[in-house]
């Protein structure tokens, strides 16, 4: 299932059939026209905003704290955190990613098997957010915004498209960003800057080739949340349960992409991508930060850490059309290597911070790092890939597709520990190995009427278990998921509605666990397994001229399968996983000459009690979310629009938890000031 940030975008049917790993595989094939009526973005539209984007997917949660932010939150699909964070179908390493959404045109929610195989066996985790960034045009136009909000939120943005020749054939687009934003949690401030310039060179026989690079760098605050005790529900919102004096954090990255597009002919085109991505960070925590039982949170040992990763991206995807007799293919081939390397090290003071009394906090001025103990290790993991599948027209009303991935892996650890401060006792580590892994992928397509779909698809994913470490010194095997999918699909054009209706599988094995011969969690087994199953909604439609709604309901089941360390896990609901997901909106623009320009905008969205530890605990569960927001947009002209937008207008905390406990932004408005030239 594909969706295109809060908007469906195309038939849900046709978009597992259509789609295997690359987004550019779609834009040539019969199957991504017949959804562009759906895309409905303009050429003004602004940038997906935070605190909405993803709440009217079905499928999908945002378990984050939500605020206003240039930066997308983060999102749990059909049960499990989401999977790798892409980028034009390309990831940055094997885990998510801060995106700035001021360089991003439009996401893109794969889920189901469709998210399989996308790109490097990304899929997993039962969905994956693809963004897509914004690329040269042939127009001249200089952007802008300007938004000032609740919490001492500032941020400008900027995006300047031109051609350098009259013959449009060398294109030019920079996109820009800086924010200061506050917080409603004691000590929290946040600064960023990011500029992203790209250039593409169009060729005489057609060809596309397009340069992009990206520098973003900031300075933080960490928030650690609370722990996870009820107690915590009860505590000022202002409590900030750490040292702020050791949680800073200082983030550095540079992105520098190529793509190459060749059409043969009509049918026939291939795409060459390499992608380059650096980044680093240093920032601080705790060794035994919770909650002693009584009144107070405990810090335990202060550290500091520094990483830096790297990865390398070379894609090359040739996509075409062809017939035997009377049958119809849309094939698609891949080949892929990527390489992967993260390192890091860490001082250890050498004695615990104090105490911070929920009532009455005292934090620390400063951390004492003389005399630390130091630990360091290195990660790599490299592949070598080819993906293939052909969606098969059998009849009109008949489509099927046959399709898999295989990868060569490889992966390769190391760990220095000579304190004991990471493991728990002096150790030095190597885990190493090279496997093979296949991921097929299968769907069947029925289409009994012009605006009717039945599909059934099943799909196998993998993901490997970066920073994992097992005894005996080889690399653990790779998580795996399998799904299964089962809907269909109908549109009513009189009342330019459509209703979709998903019934889905999700099995993840090969799960890291504690090693229960190492209560430190320095070793693992990869024996775990989870499970989710359920069924989502998509309904929308124009009620009246010029009123829009839409609406999306999950209901589901995700728990833990098997945990052979902690047997009474087994049967316990996954955190950030409620079992029912609602949201709807509602979209007026009036088409009166007297009111034209005005846009108005009204949300809910409500999510069920969800569970707050694992295991369960009989008792303690968080509250339903529920958040109603409302907007308010006026175009004065073709160059100037203000939006004025409110979120949790009842001031709900809305808990979430991911082993601690956040609280999500109270009632905020901001206001924002378009320009375009």
């Amino acid at each position: 299932m594909l969706l295109r940030g809060d908007v469906l975008l195309g038939s849900t049917a046709l978009c597992i059939l259509a789609l295997m790993a690359p987004a550019i595989a779609a834009p040539d094939s019969d199957i991504a026209a017949e959804s562009k009526d759906e895309k409905r973005k303009s050429a003004d539209d602004s940038a997906p905003q935070a605190k909405s984007l993803g709440k009217g997917v079905s499928g999908v949660f945002v378990n984050s704290s939500v605020a206003d932010s240039g930066y997308s939150p983060g999102f749990v699909m059909r049960g499990f955190p989401g999977g790798l964070t892409l980028f034009d179908g390309a990831a940055h390493g094997f885990s998510s990613e801060d995106v700035n959404l001021s360089t991003v045109d439009h996401v893109e929610f794969y889920k189901g098997p469709s998210a399989m195989l996308f790109g490097k066996a990304l899929g997993g985790y039962g969905g994956s957010a693809n963004y897509i960034r914004k690329a040269p045009l042939a127009e001249r136009f200089a952007r802008g915004t300007a938004t000032i909000g609740a919490f001492d939120v500032y941020r400008t943005t900027f995006d300047i498209d031109t051609p350098l020749d009259d013959a449009q054939t060398l294109l030019f687009r920079m996109t820009g960003f800086a924010q200061s934003v506050g917080g409603f949690v004691d000590f929290m401030r946040a600064r960023a800057v990011l500029v992203a310039p790209a250039a593409t060179l169009v060729l005489d026989n057609g060809d596309r080739a397009t340069l992009r690079a990206e520098y973003r760098a900031g300075r933080f605050v960490y928030r650690d949340g609370v722990p996870a005790s009820p107690i915590f529900l009860h505590t000022p919102r202002e409590f900030y349960a750490g040292a702020p004096v050791n949680e800073h954090e200082r983030p550095r990255s540079a992105d520098f992409t190529f793509t190459y597009e060749h059409a043969f002919d009509a049918d026939w085109s291939l795409t060459t991508v390499v992608d380059y991505s650096l980044n680093g960070n240093t920032y601080g925590w705790f060794l035994g930060w919770g909650y002693d039982g009584l009144h107070s949170v405990t810090l335990g040992r202060p550290v500091r850490s520094h990483f830096a990763a790297r990865n390398f991206d070379a894609q090359l995807r040739l996509n075409g059309r062809f017939t035997t007799g009377d049958i119809g293919h849309n094939v698609f081939l891949g080949l892929e290597h990527w390489d992967y390397f993260y390192g890091h090290d860490e001082l250890f003071a050498r004695d615990p911070l104090p105490k911070i009394d929920i009532g009455a906090p005292l934090y620390p001025l400063g951390v004492d790092y003389s005399g630390a103990q130091w630990a360091n290790g290195a990660a790599r993991a490299w592949s070598r890939s080819v993906y293939a599948q052909d969606l098969v027209d059998l009849t009109p009303q008949w489509r099927i597709l046959l399709g898999g991935r295989y990868d060569l892996l490889a992966q390769r650890e190391t760990v220095f520990d000579p304190f004991g401060a990471l493991s728990g006792t002096s150790s030095s580590t190597l885990g190493k190995g090279t496997r093979g892994y296949f991921s097929p992928r299968a769907g069947v397509l029925f289409r009994p009427g012009e605006t009717t779909n039945l599909f059934a698809a099943f799909g196998r994913s993998l993901i490997p278990n970066i920073s994992v470490r097992v005894r005996g010194g080889d690399a653990p095997p790779p998580q795996q998921d399998t799904q299964y999918e089962i809907g269909f699909e109908q549109s009513f054009p009189e009342y330019k509605a459509r209703l979709e209706v998903g019934l889905f599988d999700v099995t993840r094995d090969h799960v890291a666990i504690t090693d229960p011969a190492d209560p430190g969690g320095f070793y693992s087994l990869v024996t775990g397994r989870q499970h989710s199953h359920g069924v989502e909604f998509n309904l929308s439609g124009e009620i009246l001229p010029g009123l829009r709604a839409s609406g999306a309901a999950t209901f589901l089941h995700a728990i833990v399968a098997k945990d052979s360390n902690v047997p009474s896990q087994a049967g316990s609901d996954l955190l950030g996983a409620p079992r029912r997901v609602f949201s709807v909106s509602l979209d007026y623009r009036p088409e009166w000459d007297l009111l034209r320009g005005l846009e108005l905008g009204a949300s809910y969205y409500y999510a069920s009690a969800a569970e707050a530890t694992l295991p369960n605990v009989r008792g303690f569960t968080l509250a339903p979310q529920q958040m109603l927001g409302a907007s308010l947009g006026y175009r004065f002209d073709e160059h100037w629009k203000l939006d004025v937008s409110a979120s949790n207008l009842t001031d709900r905390p809305n808990f979430t938890s991911s082993g601690a406990l956040y609280r999500g932004e109270p009632r905020s408005i901001s206001a924002t000031l378009s320009f375009r030239y």
